[in-house]
């Protein structure tokens, strides 16, 4: 630390001992000069983040569009053999599109399933999922837990 204090001294007093050297007009033209560069330098380096940043955010936008699009279209975007799934198939396959972790139980020809989110939102569309599959609710019951909103549901 002090051989860098002692370059950073000896440094301006080589600064100091140039612009001595130099008449007034010069000194004042060296230090305007100088000073206009470094703003331009820090104003150039600013303004080139800025738009780096800029552009990452309008991506990250066109990402998040895309997300939005692809689960609204979801629904719709179904593979040619969803009529050959069994239901328990169905509800693996809804609950994987949605993220969720589901348990299941298969009961004769129902399956009982027990699923939690924290937004009656998405459990919605789950269950709109499971029918719009071919599936049918028969029963569905909602309860609130640690802060969390459990759906239990038989589908048929």
């Amino acid at each position: 630390m002090e051989q860098f204090q002692q370059r950073i001294d000896l440094q301006i007093e080589r600064m100091t001992d140039y612009l001595d050297r130099l008449s007034m007009r010069e000194r004042v033209m060296v230090i305007f000069t100088t000073i206009f560069v470094l703003v331009a330098a820090i104003g150039a380096a600013l303004f080139y983040m800025n738009k780096a940043a800029n552009f990452q955010q309008k991506r990250v936008n066109d990402l998040k569009d895309t997300v939005v699009w692809m689960q609204s279209n979801a629904v719709t975007m179904k593979p040619a053999g969803d009529g050959q799934l069994s239901a328990s198939e169905k509800v693996q396959r809804v609950s994987q599109q949605q993220g969720l972790s589901v348990a299941s139980q298969q009961m004769g020809d129902q399956i009982q399933i027990a699923v939690m989110h924290e937004n009656y939102a998405v459990l919605a569309n789950f269950l709109t999922q499971l029918v719009q599959m071919g599936l049918s609710v028969e029963k569905m019951e909602f309860s609130s837990e640690a802060g969390q909103i459990k759906l239990t549901a038989t589908v048929q």
